[in-house]
């Protein structure tokens, strides 16, 4: 039985390879695809301009932590027991604060990216078909090549539909 499965499997392996026949194959890369969309479409000033006010929220919390933290260390000694249990409380709600701003920009400035990466995924993928249908490929591939021809390299075509269809 198990002579009988082996061959079954053997079979299949073999004739797959030999039944697909892609005459005109492209690759895209994807990676340089969205780096060359995400200037074009201004995504990075975006998130900039749109993040950078509560990013410096964020930066000038951090200088306020430092700052208190050298007062603390600085003048603990010198200090009566509730004026630096205060400032002790002060500081632990600066770093609560500080660390509950910076997870919510995060989760923010993520929802952003994924957000303009799901728009993106749906043009390339939208421009991609019609480019293949268009000119007869067979075959398109992406991420996860070891090697590809720069002759088979349509990143450039691709990069031009999905801008205009971006637009």
């Amino acid at each position: 039985m198990k002579k009988i499965i082996l061959a079954a499997t053997l079979l299949c392996v073999t004739a797959i390879p030999m039944s697909v026949s892609a005459e005109k194959i492209g690759f895209v890369n994807v990676t340089r695809l969205f780096n060359e969309y995400a200037k074009a479409k201004g995504i990075d000033k975006m998130i900039e301009a749109k993040f950078s006010g509560p990013k410096n929220e964020i930066e000038k919390l951090v200088v306020d932590i430092k700052a208190l933290e050298k007062e603390i260390k600085t003048n603990e000694l010198l200090m009566s027991e509730s004026k630096l249990t205060k400032s002790k409380k002060k500081l632990q709600e600066m770093v609560t604060d500080y660390r509950s701003k910076g997870m919510a920009l995060e989760k923010e400035l993520q929802e952003v990216r994924n957000r303009e990466m799901t728009d993106f995924r749906k043009i390339v993928f939208e421009v991609t078909q019609a480019y293949a249908e268009d000119k007869k490929f067979d075959l398109i591939v992406n991420e996860g090549v070891m090697y590809v021809s720069s002759k088979l390299d349509i990143t450039d075509d691709i990069l031009s539909r999905v801008n205009k269809k971006a637009n």
